[in-house]
């Protein structure tokens, strides 16, 4: 019996989907960690005062993306974007 080795297109796209996990996970983290400290900072005080006020936390929250959207918004859009053109070019390459 003889074994199939995949094809280069398959490995192609088993490379770009990689990448786009990764691209997705660390994205996320980037926004998504910020907003943790911030909820897990604002629940705290919230305790300490006795405050229920559930909207009280909506505009730190806020305020946070908005900090880390103007930091790293440009890099974010950039990485996306380059990412966007070298699967698009590989894909076309893939076809021919």
């Amino acid at each position: 019996m003889s074994s199939l080795a995949p094809a280069p297109d398959d490995v192609m796209l088993a490379d770009l989907a990689r990448e786009a996990v990764l691209l997705f996970a660390g994205t996320a983290t980037l926004f998504l960690l910020p907003l943790l400290v911030v909820a897990i900072l604002v629940g705290l005080i919230q305790t300490i005062f006795s405050v229920q006020e559930s909207s009280i936390s909506f505009l730190p929250k806020l305020a946070a993306l908005l900090l880390v959207l103007a930091i790293a918004g440009e890099a974010t859009m950039t990485g996306l974007a380059d990412y966007l053109t070298t699967s698009l070019t590989d894909m076309v390459g893939a076809i021919r």
